[in-house]
Parts: structure tokens; sequence; C-alpha cells
């Protein structure tokens, strides 16, 4: 009997578990992160629910070259006579390639190992992470602010990397961006016309960023066009304003596009229904 109760609020506790789960809405975001000296990046991802981190994972990435009898072992492509992820001698053999820390643990440990480590990188990088799992944003902010690199490593159980406050810093700002929204617009050009100029501009700094017609946006013809946006900038009132142009110099504009799904239909002068240039249904096919 007493081993069926224990069973029974063992579930229970699961079932409490898995339904407090499922109350917040989780969210992924990932980072490029400088966390570490300045000739490798890290490549940074958090799961996060209720502003909670639920899961995180490091990997970084770097030039490396062959040591002893361990050989580098480079991204895909990185064997490739394009160079773009390896570096190769005059006699065309490769030196060094852009390789994964985790990928090659062994390898690159043992500069560390020669510098006192005792602890391989890819365990670092799991160390730091278990160490941010169940923690809420603001809690490692908190822990992270004002204080120095080498007073960090010891609040971290097991963790032996110098830069163990800049991994969780850019733990941080992934989980930040798990709160970034992303809206996405289906162009349709509707002019009669080519369209020279097409912008959104940012309504807060009065940036025209990118110009997404400056090859050509031909008419009768659709283009998708994303926007991403930070909490911060959702928090100040983010919004952009429309922008295109013809090459015969017809304009027209739309000052108020928020962070949405949502298709855009540039009209010519001719098919006006209002007083915008623009509409906000797609045109029948």
């Amino acid at each position: 009997m007493k081993k069926l109760l224990s069973l029974v609020l063992a579930l229970l506790m699961v079932c409490a578990a898995v339904s407090a789960l499922a109350e917040g809405e989780i969210k992924i975001g990932q980072v490029d992160f400088a966390a570490h000296g300045t000739h490798c990046f890290a490549v940074i991802t958090a799961v996060v629910q209720d502003d909670v981190i639920v899961a995180a994972k490091i990997d970084e990435f770097q030039f490396m070259g062959d040591r002893e009898d361990l050989a580098a072992i480079g991204v895909p492509n990185a064997e490739l006579a394009s160079e773009a992820f390896s570096v190769k001698d005059a006699d065309g053999n490769i030196t060094t390639k852009l390789g994964s820390k985790r990928v090659n643990s062994d390898l690159y440990s043992l500069n560390m190992q020669r510098a006192g480590s005792t602890v391989q990188i890819a365990a670092n990088y799991d160390y730091i992470e278990a160490y941010a799992t169940g923690k809420t944003i603001a809690e490692l902010e908190a822990a992270t602010a004002d204080v120095e690199s080498a007073a960090f490593v010891d609040v971290v159980t097991g963790a032996t990397t110098a830069d163990t406050l800049g991994y969780v810093k850019g733990i941080i700002a992934a989980a930040k961006a798990a709160s970034n929204e992303t809206g996405t617009y289906t162009f349709y050009n509707k002019t009669g016309e080519v369209v020279k100029e097409l912008y959104l501009v940012d309504n807060l700094t009065g940036e025209k960023g990118v110009n997404y017609a400056v090859n050509g946006f031909a008419a009768d013809a659709k283009m998708v066009v994303t926007r991403t946006i930070t909490a911060e900038e959702k928090a100040a009132g983010y919004s952009m304003t429309v922008a295109f142009k013809t090459e015969g110099g017809y304009e027209g504009t739309f000052p108020t596009l928020h962070i949405e799904v949502a298709p855009i239909t540039l009209l010519a002068a001719d098919a006006l229904t209002g007083a915008t240039q623009i509409s906000f249904f797609a045109p029948a096919e």
C-alpha cells in the first residue's frame, strides 16, 4: 500500500511539473557572441520559458591546425579549394581550418592542459550550461553584474575556463534574443512599373536600411521580406514606414507598419481606393 501511495504521489508530482511546463510559451534564442578572446566566436542557444532558461547550448569556432597525433576536424566545406574556411601554405597544403571546439574538444584541450587546465573545453561548456539552466534572465544578470572574470570562475561549479563570465553573458544574450519578434511581409508589385526603391524605414531612428528593390522589383512580381526586432524595441513602440518609388518616379508610403505577417500590395495610381498607395490584401492570382 505504501509503495502504491508513493507511486501515486510521484505521478502527481510529474503531472504537476508537466502542467507547469505547459503554462508558458517555449521560445528559442540564438546569438553569435564574442565570449572568449579575439580569435574565435561562440554560437550560443537558449531555450526560455517564462523568462526561465530551461536549456542552453554553447559551441565556439576558430581556425585550428593538427597537433601531435590529433587531426583538426573542420566545418563542412573546410577541405574545399575555395579556402573560405581554411588556410593553405605556398604548396597548397591546409595548415589550419575553421572548426568547432566541441567537435575538436580533445585537440583544443591540449592547449588548455599546457596552460594548467584539467577540464576539457566541452566539459567547461557543459558546466556553464548547467549553471544557467533553471535560472531566470534577471538572476543571471544580477549574478554577472559588477564582477571580475577571475572571480566569476569559482561561481560556476566545475568550470575552469577564465572566460566563464563571457559565456554566461552569451547565454543571457541568447535568452533575451528568444523574445525577439519577426515580421514577414509579402510584397506584390501591382504598380505596372519596375519598382527601383523599396524601404522599411525605422520610425524610431529614421534609418532607411536596405533598398530591397535595388536590383529592380519587376511589375507583377512578388517579394518576401522579414524584419526582426528586440523586446526592447517593441516596448518602445517600434513601427516602420513602407516607402517605394518606381522607375517612372511614382511614389507611395504607409507610415505605421508593425511587426506582423502581412501581404502588402503596391498599387498603381489608377487603382487607388483610399488615401494610400498600399493595400494590405494579396491580389487575386
